[in-house]
């Protein structure tokens, strides 16, 4: 009886969320797909596509110059859910505010060990790293140009603030982007953690199936 009752609990937990997940994947309209950001792009300017399907640009060799070297930063998160952040040399209100926020969203690690947050911080700044939070310091021009490669600059619609210290980036475990985030508006904080468990339940049942 105690068997047979394990048996139904494992298809309950296991089966089933795998057979809705193929149903909405192939049956119907999936409202929780977050979206790929910046398609790859042909010398000609048409759309990079393969067998029918957009290809986008993947963030596996993303590099920060640091002092004398140059280090690839986004080899380290492959396999890592990451949000990207910026901490400028002078941390005043806003900056702050998405710092705090930041914390909020570290407390996801609790649930899901695989997230990272890496902030690029000025040198001069007071931010200290641990295992779940990456700190890395370089001057102004690195970082911008670093954040230009990961289009800082994209337009968050309804988004009260445009400076770069209250922008987050997601990235998925492959390095490709999955969102852009006001990091000073509590609304965006609860819509990226929303979107981190999204991204953390898909990858668990892809696992399952």
């Amino acid at each position: 009886m105690k068997k047979s009752r394990k048996a139904g609990l494992l298809i309950v937990t296991l089966v089933i969320p795998a057979l809705i997940f193929t149903f909405l994947q192939f049956f119907a309209d999936n409202h929780y797909d977050l979206p790929y950001y910046h398609p790859l792009v042909a010398p000609n300017g048409s759309v990079v596509d393969e067998r029918g399907d957009t290809v986008y640009q993947q963030f596996s060799k993303l590099t920060l110059k640091q002092d004398s070297t140059s280090d690839t930063i986004s080899e380290k998160l492959i396999g890592q859910v990451t949000v990207v952040s910026y901490l400028p040399a002078e941390c005043r209100d806003t900056c702050k505010l998405v710092l705090s926020q930041l914390e909020r969203i570290e407390g996801l690690r609790k649930e899901i060990p695989e997230l990272t947050i890496l902030t690029l911080a000025e040198k001069g700044a007071e931010k200290s790293a641990d295992d779940g939070w990456k700190v890395l310091y370089a001057d102004r021009e690195s970082i911008e140009r670093c954040l230009k490669e990961l289009r800082f600059q994209t337009v968050i619609p309804k988004s009260k603030t445009s400076g770069l210290k209250s922008k987050l980036v997601l990235l998925d475990k492959k390095g490709f982007i999955r969102g852009y985030y006001d990091g000073s508006d509590a609304t965006e904080i609860d819509r990226l953690m929303a979107e981190i468990r999204i991204l953390d339940y898909e990858e668990k049942l892809k696992k399952r199936l």
